[in-house]
């Protein structure tokens, strides 16, 4: 997709550009000469370029100047925090954060600035707003997952892990076990895993005969289905962080070159 050009608001446009006289002055009866060949060619020329034109080069580049000028201290402002959040190590987490800035000064400019017809201005701006709201969601990838997960949490007990402390100072958590009578029912984590009613016995974690089997296989069932709706959980995050990827590709490649001015 190539950049085309756009339709313009007349309302915004600068009153010298819409005088009716400008466009009159390229009608064909003002014609002085025609030749074949290159704009500009006849700069190239030992053509005499008038003082006047010369001065007002010139005074384009001063006026240039204090126009980079006045930009460089308004990104100053505008940047500033971005550029003291931003760390070489973040990767894409930086990337994003960088994308999102630009994107929200673009669409400042455009609805306060734009000398873009209102039609395609309010699209190009609702092309950003959606970007910068997938960009927000990408930035935090496992908020993906951890939003789907809370609700999964919130229809079941308050499973909690099985902790272990080592000598040499290291710790470990496994399984998820919830309360029956003086012991726990639940599952261990990782290959194999033990699962049933247990209890601790001089300080160890042992399979002891449940007080009530019926409430036991109970719980197990409902933990089992708990696994299923985490797991369940985790394929839709990955779906719909998925979606937004692809979501992001779409309108990279259809408003990338669109959102200038």
């Amino acid at each position: 997709m190539l950049k085309g050009s756009k339709p313009l608001d007349p309302k915004r446009l600068p009153k010298e550009l819409i005088k009716k006289d400008r466009h009159d002055s390229f009608s064909d009866e003002n014609i002085t000469s025609q030749y074949i060949g290159k704009m500009f060619d006849d700069l190239r020329r030992d053509h005499k370029i008038l003082l006047k034109t010369r001065l007002g080069w010139k005074w384009r580049n001063i006026k240039g100047a204090w126009h980079d000028l006045r930009y460089r201290r308004r990104n100053r402002r505008v940047w500033r925090k971005t550029l003291n959040e931003i760390r070489p190590w973040d990767g894409f987490h930086g990337l994003l954060t960088v994308m999102q800035t630009h994107l929200r000064d673009y669409i400042e400019l455009q609805q306060n600035h734009s000398h873009t017809a209102i039609e395609e201005r309010d699209r190009y701006v609702a092309s950003a707003k959606e970007t910068l709201e997938l960009l927000k969601r990408m930035q935090e990838p496992d908020d993906y997952y951890h939003r789907l997960k809370e609700a999964v949490d919130a229809r079941y007990p308050d499973y909690k892990s099985l902790i272990t402390h080592y000598k040499n100072g290291g710790s470990s958590q496994s399984g998820d076990f919830v309360a029956q009578g003086n012991g726990w029912v639940g599952q261990e984590a990782g290959k194999d895993p033990r699962e049933g009613y247990f209890e601790f016995v001089g300080g160890k974690f042992i399979i002891a005969k449940s007080p009530d089997k019926a409430e036991t296989d109970r719980l197990l069932a409902q933990l089992h289905q708990y696994h299923e709706d985490t797991e369940a959980a985790f394929r839709q995050a990955q779906a719909e962080s998925d979606a937004d990827f692809a979501r992001l590709a779409e309108l990279l490649r259809e408003h990338l070159y669109s959102w200038w001015d």
